[in-house]
């Protein structure tokens, strides 16, 4: 008797409620991806034997990997664990944002205990500076300390920020080929890249928000850099922190903010409240507060 297949899934759409109460939202079925895994495990076995052949060594790299799947995960971490007592290791480096860890701990205990963990943050004024002024020191231009003052704010140690905006002023060096880089060259690489990093980073991701969803980025903005209170946004927004859990589980979705820690939120992206704050006619689409009021009892 043939095997009857599987029913094709439903869609998993969310529900925003009227009236500010909040939104459902649907968890996808995990059976399917559950089922995945032997199959996962037995093609990275396979690869690996062919790795081990050719007297090489098999490397995994995950970016991103608090957005993996968990049985995807546990597959990889299952074959790498068990690779460790074979003469054909493989290697494995992963890289996420600060809720990796909770990805992390839904593995099994060898993730937690053999597995080594480095917490990066972004890099320092003075790491900056060096990042921009070595590489022109090496090809023979110094940098102004105007300029590169001004490049390292810019940069704000996020490293992909400090690459384009150095690129940037190399070009504008390059086409002038001055004894120097100058202030005038970096306020011009700045100019040049700003409104594309801008469309990269930040228009993409606050473009399609919905009204309450934009007012919430826009609390958080106005209180500066860093981690904050979630019950003080809330509290911005005419609500208890308990209230708004949805749109603060949407907006984590989507990839807008980040929990460091328990009752704190934070934007994810580097800059991202200086942007807010330079834009704020597009994050107050809706007058006066937005109110989620309570729902009634009885």
């Amino acid at each position: 008797m043939s095997k009857k297949p599987a029913p094709p899934l439903l869609p998993l759409p969310g529900y925003e409620l009227p009236h500010g109460i909040g939104e459902i939202r649907f968890n996808a079925p995990s059976a399917t991806r559950e089922e995945e895994a032997p199959s996962l495990r037995g093609a990275l076995q396979a690869f690996n034997e062919a790795v081990a052949a050719a007297g090489k060594h098999l490397v995994i790299t995950v970016d991103e990997i608090q957005d993996a799947d968990v049985p995807g995960l546990r597959s990889l971490g299952a074959t790498v664990h068990k690779s460790a007592d074979t003469s054909s290791k493989i290697l494995f480096a992963c890289a996420g944002l600060p809720e990796a860890a909770t990805a992390i701990k839904e593995l099994r205990t060898y993730a937690k205990t053999r597995w080594d963990h480095f917490d990066l943050s972004f890099l320092t004024p003075a790491e900056t500076a060096q990042g921009i002024r070595i590489p022109f020191e090496r090809g023979g231009i110094p940098v102004e300390p105007e300029a590169l003052d001004l490049l390292v704010a810019e940069a704000a140690g996020y490293p992909y920020f400090l690459q384009r905006y150095s690129s940037a002023a190399w070009h504008d060096w390059h086409y002038r080929q001055g004894p120097t880089l100058t202030l005038d060259e970096a306020r011009s690489a700045i100019a040049r890249m700003g409104p594309m990093l801008e469309k990269q980073f930040y228009a993409q991701a606050f473009t399609p928000l919905s009204p309450r969803e934009r007012r919430f980025c826009r609390e958080l903005a106005l209180r500066g850099p860093g981690a904050h209170q979630l019950g003080d946004v809330a509290a911005a927004l005419g609500a208890r922190s308990s209230r708004i859990s949805s749109l603060r589980g949407g907006l984590l979705a989507k990839g807008v903010i980040n929990q460091p820690s328990r009752g704190r939120v934070e934007f994810r992206m580097p800059l991202a409240d200086r942007y807010v704050r330079e834009h704020l006619g597009q994050f107050d689409d809706e007058p006066g507060e937005i109110r989620i009021r309570e729902p009634r009892m009885g």
